[in-house]
């Protein structure tokens, strides 16, 4: 992961009013990131740890059906990772195209199946836009 460097206020904008951390303030002085590989997806996704206690998964698609198949995988990946780290949270963020409401209900059913009662462990299906307005903000990659 890169060096820390503090959050950006749109990536803490994004954290607390999209996701809903309610982290306190203080967690938002130390941010790093990185790309992570998951399965069933072509190209890397980006990874963004927070004051060492919210980890977050942004993962772009272009439709629901790497989700559909795959989101219990990836969030096998993001919470083996969380308890490695000692981290609290982690949160996958799902940038994805309109999708149909029965495609939305699958893929939350099939991560409801996973998650088994862990509410440390998240799942938000967002609209691409905000996805990709996150990785397109300087606060990725490289200390600003």
């Amino acid at each position: 992961m890169t060096a820390g460097y503090p959050a950006t206020p749109e990536l803490a904008r994004f954290a607390r009013e999209t996701l809903g951390c309610n982290c306190a303030p203080e967690v938002f002085r130390q941010v790093e990131s990185d790309l992570a590989t998951l399965p069933g997806l072509d190209v890397p996704v980006s990874r963004i740890a927070i004051g060492g206690r919210l980890l977050i998964y942004l993962i772009p698609l272009n439709g629901p059906a790497p989700a559909l198949e795959r989101v219990c995988d990836w969030a096998a990946a993001a919470l083996a990772e969380r308890e490695r780290r000692g981290m609290n949270r982690v949160r996958l963020a799902l940038g994805l195209p309109q999708v149909s409401p029965a495609e939305t209900a699958a893929i939350h059913a099939a991560f409801a199946q996973f998650q088994a009662g862990d509410d440390r462990l998240h799942l938000h299906l967002l609209p691409a836009a905000s996805v990709a307005g996150v990785l397109a903000a300087p606060h990725l990659g490289a200390a600003p």
